[in-house]
């Protein structure tokens, strides 16, 4: 199983990022793509630990039906402040999107 940390120290000793510059997160589920990692919302990354989504194009999907909105709110701030290229939110259960960040023309 592959968490921020272990993608933090692979971006770190071996310089290597995923392909195509693009992760998927899924909170409480694996979603369905090879660049993907689940993150348990009851053992939410740290700070520390999202610095490794710095320069990516992170997806977030998560299911707005079951996921507290603190976890939510405190998952999206701690990827923000990593410095993402873009970071894309999408709540699964309500067909929702939101762009938090976009990358400079």
């Amino acid at each position: 199983m592959s968490t921020l940390a272990e993608l933090s120290r692979i971006r770190t000793e071996l310089g290597l990022a995923p392909v195509g510059g693009v992760l998927w997160l899924g909170v409480g589920f694996l979603p369905p793509k090879k660049n993907a990692i689940e993150i348990y919302p009851a053992n939410l990354p740290t700070a520390l630990d999202c610095r490794a989504v710095a320069g990516l194009d992170v997806v977030l999907l998560f299911p707005g039906d079951l996921i507290r909105y603190g976890a939510l709110r405190t998952l999206s701030d701690r990827l923000y402040q990593a410095r993402p290229r873009r970071l894309l939110l999408v709540d699964s259960d309500h067909k929702r999107t939101a762009f938090l960040k976009l990358a400079k023309p």
